[in-house]
């Protein structure tokens, strides 16, 4: 009985917030982790005709509404979430963000729009993050280092499986999570240089999955092998492979070093990266 009136809430849980603009963040953020959307945050005031307008002819556009059953939808008046709207940088609205469930902007668009343009701006996000769950929910609940590098890794991995225009604003929300990151390092934390050396090999992991090999090895070429603490093995050495992979130089040595400490998975994860690359090439 318990089981099914847990299903029953659930499901009731996903029909309304289907049907339903929140006007509590709150809510809509766990809303959002809960059914694996995005959300799609629209920031007004009574006194803006431009909402009014957005609300009459575009929001309630059989078409948007279609593609907004994909999204969690929010209502944040700026004149009573001003706090809210100074954290987005809202400075004219109407002004419409797309977050993930922890607030992170993955885009966002500006002044009014006519359905067709509005619909177009939803369609190429309406993604499921499914594949980010398990990430999302978990630095959601631990506000932590280690949790924000673990999704900042998987948007990192999620940015190879949307479609490539909108893979640069994908591997964007990576960088914020990386950003938060930074700012939940602690200086007098015992681990503080290992943990302040493994953000820097992360963040190069921007040019990885951005298939900017040569950059990538003119970063690396300034760090030393040496110097790399033993538990930031892994993201170094599958750096170094898959900038020599994608530059076509030769791996042999690499995997020889790889496969002495015992990181067989850097060359499975740089092979899986390097037949994305070829894939977008042939394309």
């Amino acid at each position: 009985m318990k089981k099914h009136t847990i299903i029953t809430f659930l499901l009731i849980t996903q029909i309304c917030a289907a049907s339903t603009w929140f006007t509590s963040f709150e809510e809509a953020q766990k809303i959002a982790l809960g059914t694996n959307k995005l959300m799609i945050v629209d920031f007004w005031a009574s006194w803006c005709r431009p909402c009014k307008e957005m609300d009459k002819r575009s929001w309630n556009n059989e078409e948007v509404e279609m593609v907004l059953e994909d999204f969690v939808k929010v209502k944040i008046n700026v004149d009573a979430n001003r706090d809210l709207a100074n954290k987005y940088g809202i400075r004219g609205i109407p002004n419409m963000i797309i977050m993930d469930g922890n607030g992170k902007v993955v885009h966002s668009f500006t002044g009014y729009l006519d359905p067709k343009p509005l619909r177009n701006e939803l369609d190429r996000f309406a993604l499921s993050t499914e594949f980010l769950s398990l990430e999302l929910i978990n630095f959601y609940k631990n506000k932590n280092f280690y949790p924000a590098l673990k999704v900042s890794q998987k948007y990192y991995e999620y940015s190879l499986l949307v479609d490539k225009n909108i893979k640069g604003k994908i591997l964007k929300t990576s960088i914020e999570y990386l950003e938060e990151a930074q700012n939940l390092l602690n200086k007098k934390d015992l681990n503080y240089e290992r943990d302040k050396q493994r953000l820097e090999l992360y963040k190069l992991y921007s040019l990885a999955y951005s298939f900017d090999f040569k950059k990538l090895k003119d970063k690396l070429s300034e760090i030393k092998p040496e110097q790399i603490d033993t538990t930031n093995e892994y993201p170094y050495w599958f750096l170094v492979y898959i900038a020599e992979k994608g530059l076509g130089k030769e791996t042999k040595e690499t995997e020889e070093i790889v496969l002495g400490k015992d990181l067989e998975e850097v060359i499975a994860k740089g092979n899986q990266l390097y037949s994305f690359h070829e894939k977008v090439a042939n394309q």
